[in-house]
């Protein structure tokens, strides 16, 4: 590709061949016109390329913050899955020693059920065996008193009925 500048337009000479030719004023004026317009072209060019790489540099900055964006959301998702996890781990391990601790409230309280049942039982045992035992000592004195009465003369009275 052949690189022109607006200097190389402005000092391009051509050899007159012919007598008569293009006027050679109006060729330096038309090259002076068409190196002024490709110098500014040339600078709006060179201006739309500083844009273009600002603006590259931009889209990079985005995209930069567009990642970090992504990647915090994606920590905060799973900071907050791991926060249900673990709460829900809690919960089912409160539940879970709720549960053990009111079985064995149950299981201690059927221990106690049962240790005063036999305390009971062996209560009710002893108040059988107290009363047979007073009784049989009743009976044993009623009988001495029978006995006794049978030994002595009456007055009248009767001791026992």
């Amino acid at each position: 590709m052949l690189e022109l500048n607006p200097t190389d337009i402005r000092k391009k000479s051509f050899k007159s061949r012919w007598v008569s030719g293009y006027d050679m004023d109006e060729v330096e004026a038309f090259l002076d016109q068409v190196s002024s317009a490709f110098e500014q072209l040339a600078d709006e060019n060179e201006m739309l390329h500083e844009q273009v790489k600002g603006m590259e540099g931009e889209l990079d900055d985005f995209r930069t913050k567009r990642k970090h964006l992504e990647d915090a959301l994606i920590s905060a998702q799973k900071v907050i899955d791991d926060m249900k996890g673990n709460a829900r781990k809690q919960a089912d391990n409160i539940l879970k020693e709720a549960e053990n601790h009111a079985d064995r409230w149950i299981s201690d309280a059927n221990s106690q059920v049962l240790e005063i049942k036999r305390e009971l039982h062996d209560l009710e045992l002893l108040r059988k065996d107290y009363e047979i035992r007073y009784r049989s000592l009743l009976e044993s004195h009623l009988e001495q008193l029978n006995a006794m009465q049978a030994d002595f003369p009456h007055n009248g009275r009767e001791v026992v009925s």
